[in-house]
């Protein structure tokens, strides 16, 4: 019976190990070696940003932040810096579907290393930021963890669980591994600004485009479907700021004001037939605690969202969006 149990036991850990192995060798998510910029993984967003921050931040020295979501894509970081100091090193610090709890663990990370805080733009959106599960745990979403302060082996252990009940991954693994090829550059490798017409630097007003002949297929006929089925109104999203939201909030404001910090807290807009407005409750408090000059709001209906021209998707903005804002806040208009 003994020797049955060992064999079977044998027997059921050969795969594991056998996948182990090929997790190992393979790095599937480019998070066992040094981070390269010839080859990388962009499924996690949040992760790819903080490796290039920590991997840059030795010589670029960066002293001011854009900390967003998939939203700041539509931000250029090289038009916010026409309104800081000279001498400013932006970057945008983004995550896919970024947490309250993942813009403090950036903030207080900065913090604590003693780096410059001097200029932060917060783009919030509406209701996920406060909505979601605030400590992601899956392997598109996960932090680095030396943002996060999680232990590595925990770390690896989810990200190893997540390729384990993905077969379809397995195989991928190994051929990226056998045949590497370079991973095409999306992004801006000193701001990490998203979008590659951002990689100019042009600082004129990027054009309104027609944004449903640069969808693909499917994504327009959800977002017509999502538009047809829409009231023709704004509504506003019941209040979600929570007391453990409040104490975030309030942490981030402390860092702020200790560091002497120059920031603004933006409700990102999204287009408003499939997109909700802030709730009055908590618009009151984002102001109560960052200060009423330093919040705005675009989120619900207005000149931005009520052209649909302007949004790639129901939830994502183009550049023109982010210029619009950009000016709006530190221009003083359009």
């Amino acid at each position: 019976m003994r020797l049955f149990l060992k064999r079977l036991l044998l027997f059921l850990l050969i795969p594991v190990l056998l996948l182990a192995a090929v997790y190992l060798v393979t790095d599937p998510y480019k998070t066992l070696r040094p981070f390269s910029l010839a080859y990388f993984d962009a499924t996690n967003r949040d992760y790819l940003s903080s490796e290039l921050f920590l991997m840059n931040y030795p010589e670029q020295k960066y002293d001011s932040y854009i900390f967003a979501s998939s939203r700041g894509c539509g931000i250029n970081t090289y038009h916010w810096a026409k309104y800081l100091p000279d001498g400013s090193r932006q970057f945008l610090f983004q995550a896919w579907s970024e947490s309250l709890v993942g813009i403090d663990q950036k903030v207080s990370y900065i913090d604590e290393r003693d780096y410059p805080l001097n200029n932060a733009l917060i783009l919030l959106d509406i209701p996920d930021v406060f909505d979601k599960k605030q400590v992601q745990t899956d392997a598109l979403s996960i932090k680095d963890p030396r943002i996060s302060h999680q232990s590595r082996w925990i770390h690896q252990s989810i990200l190893f669980y997540d390729f384990a009940q993905k077969p379809s991954q397995w195989l991928r693994a190994v051929q990226r591994w056998v045949s590497p090829s370079p991973t095409i550059v999306s992004f801006d490798p000193v701001t990490n600004d998203w979008d590659k017409e951002n990689h100019n630097k042009d600082l004129t007003i990027p054009p309104v485009k027609d944004s449903l002949c640069q969808m693909s297929p499917l994504t327009r006929s959800v977002f017509l479907k999502e538009i047809s089925e829409a009231p023709d109104s704004s509504w506003m999203s019941p209040p979600l700021i929570t007391k453990e939201h409040f104490i975030t909030l309030k942490h981030i404001k402390d860092v702020f004001e200790k560091r002497s910090t120059d920031y603004k807290v933006v409700i990102a807009p999204g287009y408003y037939q499939t997109s909700p407005a802030i709730s009055s409750k908590d618009l009151e408090c984002l102001r109560s605690i960052f200060g009423e000059d330093k919040v705005f709001d675009f989120s619900g209906k207005n000149d931005l969202t009520a052209d649909y021209n302007n949004f790639s998707d129901p939830g994502h903005f183009g550049l023109y969006v982010g210029w619009y804002m950009i000016e709006d806040i530190y221009g003083g208009g359009v």
